[in-house]
């Protein structure tokens, strides 16, 4: 568990590859760190399908997806990589360091920050596809000693040194749990968890499974909202799905009053 020595906050904030690509949003979510930072230490989780899809594409290399994994051979997952920790990586860390934030890039290798065990999907074998054995936080204690914005990439090693592919979301939900956070934000294309066209501005984790049964949420979010469930219990205070709203987005999200997407307690 992270030391509070300095008074603040934990925020974890994961941001996708349709986030990364909107225009001047990068920019825009440096600002918000920088208007929270007096209360708050963040960090940011991403992730970049798009990106690696881009990639594959330009390659000529074909895959396929089960259950909306990726499945990931070992030429790929070296491509996998480039994208996560190289560009989309810099890209983030770049636009930060412009808007003033003091940023540095990592990946779930680094220092071992994520530990990865092969993942299988109803037994069968998707290659180099990983989830979460392990967080090991001594080097985000040091960039929270530091006042470093930790950017990291969810492409992680097990312990016997396999680099493996992890989702980011899930990368970003144990996270937060290790460092039992404040808030975590999954910032989305929509605006919220939504029900007859209408966000839902509050939801206990204890009505998530009332909502499945009734068919309130169906598709990505229902296993979204499993896992926010789980970071909660696991340490973390709450859980934000939101769309992005400028500057401000941050600091309206974590006050009842102002936000404008859904928030998960316990």
């Amino acid at each position: 568990m992270m030391s509070r020595g300095d008074g603040k906050g934990t925020v974890v904030v994961k941001i996708g590859g349709s986030t990364i690509d909107t225009p001047g949003l990068l920019s825009e979510l440096g600002e918000s760190i920088l208007r929270v930072s007096l209360d708050y230490w963040v960090v940011i989780v991403h992730g970049g399908g798009k990106d690696i899809g881009r990639q594959l594409g330009l390659l000529n290399k074909e895959y396929t997806f089960v259950q909306g994994m990726r499945v990931t051979d070992a030429d790929t997952m070296k491509h996998v990589q480039m994208v996560l920790s190289g560009d989309v990586n810099k890209r983030i860390v770049n636009a930060f360091l412009e808007a003033g934030v003091r940023a540095a890039g990592f990946s779930g290798v680094d220092l071992g920050l994520i530990e990865a065990r092969k993942m299988t999907v109803n037994g069968a074998d998707i290659g180099f596809v990983g989830e979460v054995a392990s967080v090991h936080t001594d080097l985000l204690e040091m960039c929270r000693e530091k006042g470093i914005v930790p950017v990291i990439s969810p492409v992680s090693r097990s312990g016997d040194g396999k680099i493996f592919n992890v989702n980011a979301d899930v990368a970003a939900g144990e996270v937060a749990a290790a460092l039992r956070a404040d808030h975590v934000v999954y910032v989305s294309d929509v605006a919220g968890v939504m029900a007859d066209s209408e966000v839902l501005h509050e939801i206990r984790c204890g009505k998530i499974q009332e909502l499945v049964e009734k068919e309130v949420v169906t598709g990505g979010m229902v296993p979204k909202l499993r896992s926010a469930s789980d970071v909660i219990a696991r340490g973390a205070k709450r859980v934000h799905i939101c769309g992005w709203n400028g500057t401000a987005t941050l600091e309206k999200e974590f006050s009842p009053q102002s936000a404008t997407g859904t928030v998960l307690y316990k």
